[in-house]
């Protein structure tokens, strides 16, 4: 019992030093950090939503999902009439008449899944071929306006638990971006 007793007398020192360290040296470094250079904020989302390219981009995926939708209806209300003529055999079916609905129900379902993973996929896979160009002409535009203005780190406004209106550069870009 003493050796234990010793261990946590040791670990308590060594945790009280520990957090002595680091409130003594955390204001320091975060000041070294304030005078190595200026942060930036920006509405990343914002930025995104008010250009025309995205509106574009919303419509040509809506255009690719509408027949995907249609295709995975009627998919899906297949494998409802399956279920439901499953459900409503009589009493007085044989099993092997119940055993074969039951197997087409569960393939109509299982071929409903696929779709819908497979939808989501091709979904995805459109939306990052779109959107991809829109993010980047974004990004270009962010890093000109943080090079020009000085900053050498600018996070997303989703993100900031505080800053000053006069580190937000979202305005800027919009105007970099000829966003009215």
């Amino acid at each position: 019992m003493n050796h234990s007793g010793g261990f946590i007398s040791v670990s308590r020192r060594v945790i009280l030093s520990a957090a002595l360290s680091v409130m003594l040296f955390a204001p320091l470094s975060a000041e070294a950090a304030q005078e190595t250079g200026k942060v930036g904020v920006v509405d990343f989302g914002k930025l995104i939503q008010q250009l025309p390219e995205t509106k574009v981009a919303e419509t040509t995926l809506q255009a690719t999902a509408a027949p995907l939708q249609k295709e995975l209806a009627r998919l899906n209300a297949d494998y409802q009439k399956s279920v439901a003529a499953y459900r409503q055999l009589p009493a007085t079916a044989s099993k092997a008449v119940r055993d074969q609905k039951e197997q087409e129900a569960n393939t109509k379902g299982q071929a409903l899944q696929k779709y819908q993973q497979e939808q989501g996929v091709a979904v995805e896979k459109k939306q990052q071929e779109l959107l991809t160009p829109i993010r980047e002409k974004v990004l270009a535009a962010i890093k000109a306006i943080a090079q020009q203005g000085g900053f050498t780190l600018v996070i997303d406004k989703g993100v900031q638990v505080y800053g000053t209106p006069e580190h937000d550069l979202t305005f800027k870009a919009m105007n970099q971006l000829n966003i009215k």
